[in-house]
C-alpha cells in the first residue's frame, strides 16, 4: 500500500510539472525555437522556462530563480491621481520589474544571465518572431509594449491600505483570501497582482476571469 501511494504521489507531481510547462508553451510567453513557437528568439532551443528562470546562478536580488536581466535603476513615469489616497513608491517593485524587463522595451528578450544548455541551444543573436526590433527588444508597435511611461496604466508600487480609502475591500491578514492573495509580498499592488505569466486561460494572462469586472472588484468596491 505504501509503495502504491508513493507511486501515485510521484505521478501527480510529474503531471503537475508537465502541465505547468504545457500551459506556458501554448502562450505567447514561449520564446523557444520557430518550430515550437511563433515568438521564437533562440533558433533551435526547446527550452521554455529559461527565458525567465534558471535552476542555477539565478539573480538573488529578484528571487524566483530569475534569469532575465532587470534594470533596477530604470526611471519610470508613475501613475498619479488627485483621488489616490494610498502610498505609491517612486518605482515599481520586483513584482512589476520582472514583467517590465521585457514589456518596457528597454531590454532585449534574449538578455539572460544563463543561456540555454547544449541540448538544442540554438544560435544567440538574430531576433526571430514578431513584435521585436532589430536588437531583440519589444517593439513600440507591439500590443504587448508598455514602455517606461506608466502614467496611463493601472498603478503599481502601491502599498495596499483600505483604511485610507473606504472604496477598497479591507485586507484579511490571510494570504489565501481576497484581496490579500492578489498582493505582492503581502502589501503591494504590482503587475503580478492581476497577471499570471504562466497561464493565459482567461486571456491577457489574468489570474482569474474578469467577467462582470469580478477581478477588479476583488479590491475595488464599486
Amino acid at each position: 500500500m505504501g509503495r502504491r501511494w508513493t507511486a501515485l504521489v510521484i505521478l501527480a507531481l510529474m503531471t503537475a510539472a508537465f502541465g505547468a510547462e504545457g500551459g506556458v508553451s501554448q502562450t505567447k510567453h514561449n520564446f523557444s525555437s520557430p518550430t515550437q513557437s511563433p515568438n521564437a528568439f533562440f533558433w533551435g532551443t526547446r527550452q521554455v522556462c529559461v527565458f525567465c528562470h534558471a535552476v542555477h546562478n539565478a539573480d538573488p536580488t529578484v528571487g524566483q530563480l530569475w534569469n532575465h536581466e532587470t534594470n533596477q535603476a530604470q526611471p519610470y513615469t508613475m501613475y498619479t491621481s488627485p483621488t489616490m489616497d494610498m502610498t505609491m513608491a517612486s518605482t515599481p517593485h520586483n513584482g512589476s520589474l520582472i514583467c517590465l524587463s521585457c514589456h518596457d522595451g528597454t531590454i532585449a528578450i534574449n538578455s539572460l544571465s544563463n543561456l540555454p544548455g547544449p541540448e538544442g541551444a540554438g544560435n544567440y543573436g538574430t531576433p526571430g518572431g514578431g513584435a521585436l526590433d532589430g536588437s531583440g527588444r519589444l517593439s513600440s508597435t507591439s500590443d504587448a509594449y508598455v514602455g517606461t511611461d506608466l502614467s496611463n496604466d493601472h498603478p503599481v508600487g502601491i502599498t495596499y491600505d483600505s483604511s485610507k480609502d473606504p472604496d477598497f475591500v479591507p485586507k484579511t491578514g490571510n494570504s489565501a483570501a481576497y484581496p490579500d492573495k492578489l498582493l505582492y509580498q503581502g502589501m503591494y499592488v504590482e503587475c503580478t497582482s492581476c497577471h499570471n505569466p504562466h497561464d493565459d486561460t482567461y486571456s491577457n494572462f489574468l489570474v482569474e476571469s474578469n467577467d462582470g469586472s469580478a477581478l477588479c472588484q476583488r479590491c475595488h468596491q464599486k
